[in-house]
């Protein structure tokens, strides 16, 4: 999880940097990866 949150969060930035989306898209989908990364950080911790 933390290493999808980690490859694609920058490879969207390039993506919207190239053909573009609606603004809200942005915002949503990188706290979507934030939460994505947080979740995968607990369950590491927890298998520990």
């Amino acid at each position: 999880m933390q290493f999808a949150a980690l490859v694609f969060l920058p490879l969207l930035i390039f993506w919207q940097l190239n053909f573009g989306f609606q603004l809200i898209w942005m915002p949503s989908l990188t706290i979507a990866g934030g939460a994505l990364f947080m979740i995968g950080h607990s369950l590491r911790d927890k298998s520990e």
